[in-house]
């Protein structure tokens, strides 16, 4: 098997077909957590950008119901093989924080919570400060889990080159800049750059976060979602708050797959630490491009030529990642999982 891509999407379907017992090889054209991987805060969360009811509304209540367990099965996974292979990653299941924007999304958001109650989820409504806490979701360091995942795949067996770009795909094998590897199935793991490889209808969008110095002591124990998913922010447990998004004050700005700073949308960030009153200084900005799929869920699945294609997280690569690595490999190893169908590259 032949995979491309580095970040946590190549890392886990490497890591769960060599659990399988296939011969793996990653190519990576960098190097490992080079893209989105590397350059995200690590949430964890269940469902979604938009609130089950916004869900519902867009793929229907029984859809975004099985949206919601693929994403509960991810967190599971991430604690099995956190635990299984010991990795450090600073893993916290402190649950999340999800703050409404306007009262248009506390409506929806407390609508959302009755009815995900009602379906067996644990949730705690907050009405005076339009919010919901979900005690299930949590955080990690992205790229020290990819570390520990990788080298995981690496003991089963997968083979790992990094600096290598993929100039091309076909079903039995690709062509890289230093030759080409031969391969019984081909996974393109590329995310926002899956369309220069395959026919894969992924957008690249830019998103901005900056980090800042510790603080003397850690004020937030829990990451926050807050405005339909376009603002967020945590503290680490070295003390450093997080910051990222507010890519809503400048959309049209924010696409393609150059990863420069957008100064007005880091203005935002700076602003809101101004006005949560976190006085530590900005120790590091950055960029990173995210993969956008036509409908907000992930591309999974075999495509007419043959090649399979795991990309378009849009924005939730920590939430879907391992439970659609463990889909792909199914269908890899010619299975055919349920909710793999919710997935599939060619759907409307």
């Amino acid at each position: 098997m032949a995979i491309i891509g580095g970040g946590i999407a190549g890392a886990a379907t490497a890591y769960l077909l060599g659990r399988r017992g296939a011969s793996v090889v990653l190519l990576e054209r960098a190097h490992l957590g080079a893209g989105a991987t590397g350059r995200n805060a690590g949430f964890l969360l269940k469902g979604v950008s938009e609130n089950f009811v916004a869900a519902s509304r867009r793929y229907g209540e029984p859809t975004a119901a099985r949206v919601w367990h693929v994403t509960g099965r991810n967190q599971e996974l991430i604690h099995e093989i956190v635990e299984r292979h010991g990795i450090a990653c600073d893993l916290e299941w402190n649950g999340s924080m999800q703050i409404a924007g306007d009262e248009e999304e506390w409506t929806e958001m407390l609508a959302s919570a009755v009815t995900l109650l009602r379906r067996g989820y644990r949730l705690e409504i907050d009405e005076a400060s339009q919010c919901v806490f979900v005690p299930d979701d949590g955080a990690f360091h992205p790229i020290r889990f990819l570390q520990g995942l990788a080298s995981a795949a690496e003991s089963a067996g997968t083979k790992i080159f990094e600096d290598t770009g993929v100039t091309s795909v076909s079903a039995r094998g690709v062509r890289a800049a230093g030759g080409t590897v031969a391969a019984r199935s081909v996974v393109v793991c590329t995310n926002a750059y899956a369309s220069q490889l395959v026919d894969a209808r992924v957008r690249p969008v830019r998103g901005q976060m900056l980090a800042t110095a510790p603080l003397a002591e850690r004020l937030l124990t829990r990451p926050v979602y807050a405005h339909r998913g376009f603002r967020y922010w945590r503290q680490t447990p070295d003390r450093r708050v997080v910051v990222g998004g507010w890519r809503d004050v400048a959309v049209d700005e924010e696409v393609g797959d150059e990863e420069r700073l957008n100064e007005r949308v880091q203005a935002m960030l700076d602003a809101f630490l101004r006005e949560s009153g976190i006085a530590a200084p900005v120790t590091h900005r950055w960029a990173g491009i995210m993969g956008f799929s036509h409908d907000g869920l992930p591309y999974v699945g075999r495509l007419p030529t043959g090649v399979f294609v795991h990309a378009g997280f849009t924005g939730h690569g920590m939430g879907f990642a391992l439970a659609t690595s463990e889909l792909l490999a199914a269908l890899v190893c010619g299975e055919t999982p349920r909710d793999a169908t919710l997935f599939d590259p060619s759907r409307p």
